[in-house]
């Protein structure tokens, strides 16, 4: 004999709690308003794996305040005991610029890579990254020009993705000096010419 005074509980369905596989994507930690896609840095098939040390290694930290151009440095060193050439591309060459782009590293020598970027509004979060490429090469390669390594159809021996993060600059009294930036990478320039 049933109680009348129970009622039937409607149906319903468990939810499992989310997990690392089923979570939803963590919100920007700071421009864009909407969830962003992460990026996927892993090497393609068929790109080896980066063979040189290079700090950074995941992720470069970009300080952004309005109107100034921000400066970081790459340092890359090369343990192998031949020299090697790099290639260095970015998502946006209107916003980021590499000194030097390209370039030798002598054996068991590191070299610094200096990356400019100049942006009105902070960048958004998971859209930009630096690709680093390196190529073992000859002493005589070494001593030629970095083009002349790669062309076209060069593969690189070695292949890192690093993503780009912006983080704002706290507010302070002092106007930025936008000037200030642009001086130091135009002496950059003219080192290279």
């Amino acid at each position: 004999m049933a109680s009348p005074a129970v009622a039937a509980a409607p149906p319903t369905t468990a939810t499992p709690p989310p997990t690392a596989a089923t979570a939803p994507p963590a919100q920007p930690a700071s421009g864009g308003g909407a969830a962003a896609k992460k990026l996927n840095l892993v090497n393609k098939p068929g790109e080896p794996a980066f063979q040189l040390k290079i700090e950074p290694s995941d992720c470069v930290v970009m300080p952004w305040t309005k109107g100034v151009t921000s400066t970081v440095e790459l340092k890359i060193t090369n343990p192998s005991t031949d020299p090697h050439s790099f290639k260095v591309k970015c998502t946006d060459n209107n916003m980021f610029r590499v000194r030097p782009p390209l370039g030798f590293i002598e054996a068991g020598k590191d070299l610094k890579i200096k990356i400019f970027q100049t942006s009105n509004e902070i960048p958004d979060e998971n859209r930009h990254f630096f690709a680093i490429y390196h190529k073992k090469c000859t002493v005589d390669e070494s001593k030629k020009e970095p083009r002349n390594v790669w062309k076209a159809d060069t593969k690189p021996d070695g292949v890192i993705r690093l993503h780009a993060s912006f983080k704002a600059a706290p507010a302070s009294d002092k106007p930025p000096t936008p000037k200030e930036g642009k001086k130091e990478e135009k002496k950059e320039e003219k080192k290279e010419e």
